[in-house]
């Protein structure tokens, strides 16, 4: 069988995120259930590349460059591409079945980053965003939420018309979930922290991204350790992304050291996507708060999946497909936006009430069934076994025009004479 392309946006590297995990795990799994792959990406290096084939066994792991897809996707039967790459198979290879994986929402995401690089990023996004709904024939998503956000997008594309959906009325050849999996089996247990000292507590802030909201969980992780916890411990992971702003990262410091916690918390640097379920196992809790927003009800949170996997307890802001599903079936802690009481007593909870722990440990047992990697894939090897071309596509889509107005004077002169400073450095 002729091998399907997987190409991910992402260098894959031993420090992975979310999106280069995410393919590094479908060029693992995908062969085992009858569809040969192909991976291509961005690799910084030979070294990294080969690194990521030995380890995959018999799949090709080829480092891509711009302009050179027909050559890299030469004798294979479909793409699944993400991100910006996903416009060279539509420029270059037109006549090639692609699915564009929209599991990672990117343009809500840089939407919060407006204040520091302009209105550059969102343009470039939605043209295209634009250019791969009105292009791609199958799409990928991460959740119920996310399939009705991108169902509408698809409908203002002129993708969802009166053709395919008398064929398929439920939109099932068009736009199918497919999030992010969980492993049945971990590797052994490496510690990754230091040994624990008596009554130390762990939690775990992992990734502090500008759209994070981490204030309530610090105020109610203060107030915990005034009150007679000084054994209470955070540990905050970094955004791995340097080339995107840190803003976030710079205030969390600072208060951090107005509050006199810096005993109390550590920042570390992004973990190897290996070592990943060795941080998770060596903390109690895993905690992310966010406010209610676009983004937050467009996520996942993909860290909380490994969280299940590694039967870490997980305490999360109400919002989302992630906080929906534990909130219904009580496999965490669900607290509203912005509490901070609510925070605090949850941390008790975790820290003391074993019982009430165990709930709700089997109750995350079997989410974490249903998110095996076969699971979550199913619908894509379907595809993938046997791939199709949209054809309503050539008589009805269409891309909306992108516009915006130029950044404002002031912030062009900023943007300038920060790119000047660098320069010099």
């Amino acid at each position: 069988m002729q091998p399907v392309a997987l190409l991910c946006s992402e260098p894959l590297r031993p420090r992975m995120a979310g999106i280069g995990i995410r393919y590094f795990e479908m060029a693992k799994r995908l062969p085992a259930l009858g569809v040969p792959v192909r991976l291509l990406s961005p690799f910084r290096t030979e070294g990294e590349r080969q690194a990521i084939e030995t380890e995959l066994n018999d799949v090709a792991a080829v480092t891509y460059a711009a302009g050179s897809i027909n050559q890299a996707i030469e004798g294979c039967r479909a793409v699944v591409a993400q991100g910006q790459l996903a416009n060279e198979v539509i420029h270059q290879a037109p006549e090639m079945p692609l699915v564009v994986d929209l599991y990672d929402p990117w343009l809500v995401e840089n939407l919060n980053y407006f204040e520091t690089l302009g209105l550059d990023p969102y343009r470039n996004d939605h043209v295209t965003w634009m250019l791969q709904l009105s292009a791609g024939d199958l799409f990928l998503c991460s959740s119920d939420e996310q399939r009705l956000f991108y169902s509408g997008l698809l409908v203002a594309a002129g993708r969802v018309n009166p053709k395919l959906v008398g064929q398929d009325p439920g939109l099932d050849r068009l736009l199918r979930v497919v999030p992010f999996g969980v492993p049945a089996e971990l590797p052994e247990a490496t510690p990754i922290l230091p040994e624990r000292q008596a009554d130390e507590r762990r939690i775990l802030f992992g990734g502090l991204y500008d759209w994070y909201d981490p204030w309530p969980l610090l105020d109610g992780f203060a107030s915990a350790v005034a009150s007679g916890n000084p054994r209470w411990r955070l540990f905050i992971v970094h955004n791995p992304n340097t080339g995107t702003p840190q803003v976030l990262v710079e205030q969390v410091r600072r208060w951090i050291r107005d509050a006199g916690l810096e005993h109390n918390v550590e920042f570390l640097d992004w973990i190897p996507s290996d070592r990943r379920y060795d941080l998770l196992r060596d903390v109690d809790v895993l905690a992310a708060t966010h406010k209610d927003s676009l983004e937050t009800r467009l996520s996942l949170r993909t860290r909380f999946l490994d969280a299940l996997a590694a039967e870490c307890p997980i305490l999360v802001t109400e919002g989302g497909a992630m906080s929906r599903q534990l909130a219904e079936i009580d496999a965490g802690w669900v607290v509203p936006e912005g509490d901070a009481g609510a925070i605090e007593v949850a941390l008790h909870e975790i820290f003391s009430d074993g019982e009430r722990c165990q709930r709700k440990a089997s109750a995350a047992l079997e989410l974490k069934r249903e998110f095996s990697w076969e699971s979550v894939l199913a619908p894509l090897v379907d595809y993938l076994l046997d791939p199709w071309r949209d054809l309503t596509k050539t008589e009805f889509a269409r891309r909306p025009e992108t516009h915006s107005p130029r950044d404002g004077v002031s912030f062009r002169i900023r943007r300038k004479l920060r790119r000047l400073a660098e320069n010099f450095r």
